[in-house]
């Protein structure tokens, strides 16, 4: 008598789906059963990636991203919406890519109300051209900063200004560009992107031949309530020996 009440208390729960006795229910449903009808890759999921015509550069919005990144994150948003945002998700990838569309090949890992799930599946990205905003700032001469490069009481030699404008190159961040450049008598004008990029600039300048630099900002004009400044970078070389 107490062995058949002992089974019944064990078994107090089953799966209305295929009958199995359990006490592990996901969603009312055994871990099976749950598994089966839980679907981490849809039929028909697409993911849409702007591809700029200019740099060739992957966008979501106006991040910077690649197919991997626009994917991974578009995945694993969607299951989370579903299944809770708490669910860990891992995703292994690997591409093929034409001119206007993109499949990824997905191996999805995920863990859903304490239940780890795997499924294969595919993702079309579909590619919408378009010029990105640094593109299009590069193409109207947008610039931020102006480093100007002279030198003390002297004019600077060729030489010098080739290693300035070597320098102002190299470190261009990726987000940041060199819009235009004017050589002068005196020596040589570097428009930027951004003020920050101006001032890295005329640090390393400074840092590998020497001298000094000071920066000026000039009130150039309002934009979404707030001041737009553009800032001269005044780089000065040494005096020669």
């Amino acid at each position: 008598m107490k062995e058949r009440r002992r089974e019944k208390e064990k078994w107090s729960k089953f799966c209305p789906k295929c009958g199995k006795k359990t006490n592990d229910l996901f969603d009312s449903l055994c871990k099976e059963c749950f598994i089966k009808q839980t679907s981490l890759i849809e039929a028909d999921f697409k993911v849409n990636v702007n591809v700029c015509v200019n740099c060739g550069g992957y966008f979501k919005g106006k991040e910077r991203t690649s197919i991997e990144e626009a994917v991974a994150d578009s995945v694993r948003k969607e299951i989370r919406k579903r299944y809770g945002y708490e669910c860990k998700v891992e995703i292994e990838e690997e591409q093929k890519e034409n001119d206007s569309r993109a499949i990824v090949y997905l191996n999805v890992k995920a863990e859903i109300k304490g239940v780890e799930i795997e499924e294969r599946g595919i993702v079309e990205v579909i590619f919408k051209k378009e010029i990105c905003e640094r593109c299009s700032r590069i193409a109207g001469g947008y610039y931020e900063g102006i480093v100007q490069i002279r030198a003390k009481n002297r004019i600077p030699t060729e030489g010098e200004l080739a290693m300035a404008e070597e320098i102002a190159y190299s470190s261009v961040g990726e987000k940041d560009f060199i819009s235009k450049e004017r050589k002068l008598k005196g020596g040589l004008d570097v428009y930027v992107s951004s003020m920050e990029c101006g001032r890295r600039i005329s640090r390393q300048i400074v840092k590998k031949l020497g001298g000094s630099f000071s920066e000026s900002r000039k009130l150039y004009g309002r934009k979404d309530g707030r001041n737009i400044y553009r800032v001269s970078f005044s780089v000065r070389l040494p005096r020669s020996s």
